[in-house]
């Protein structure tokens, strides 16, 4: 069995070895991770841990918009801006309202934006939505560190 040291520093390798692309996914599976685990503490009435796993994801999502090129970027990158704001606000929408169909809602968006993130291929800095300086910046600020 693995102890927890070795775990923290095999995760905290991936992601500082991570390619441009890999880190967006890595903010992805750990905002949804975070999501998918704020709700099981809800539903275990562990109102202390459901509020740190919201604000992970929060903090995940803000690394993501925090992240973009809004002039190489373009319209995908202020959709994409527009779309994690919407989510982090839903967060606490959420949270206030008790609404765990919201949050299985904004678990779902989550994936499929994904799953799309998935699909492209990576590209050099310059011409796409996430600088690769803001890519590095991120994994250097920790806030994708899992």
């Amino acid at each position: 069995m693995q102890s927890y040291w070795q775990v923290d520093r095999y995760q905290h390798t991936a992601v500082n070895t991570a390619d441009q692309k890999e880190l967006i996914l890595i903010c992805y599976d750990e905002a949804i991770r975070s999501l998918q685990q704020g709700r099981e503490c809800y539903q275990r009435k562990q109102y202390e841990a459901k509020a740190k796993c919201f604000i992970r994801a929060q903090n995940l999502l803000n690394e993501l918009l925090v992240s973009l090129n809004l002039e190489a970027g373009g319209q995908i990158a202020a959709n994409l801006k527009r779309i994690y704001q919407f989510v982090i606000d839903q967060i606490t929408q959420a949270d206030l309202k008790r609404d765990l169909k919201l949050l299985s809602d904004l678990t779902g968006m989550l994936s499929e934006l994904r799953s799309a993130w998935a699909q492209v291929e990576s590209r050099p800095a310059g011409g796409d939505v996430y600088g690769q300086n803001q890519a590095q910046t991120m994994a250097a600020r920790g806030g994708i560190a899992v």
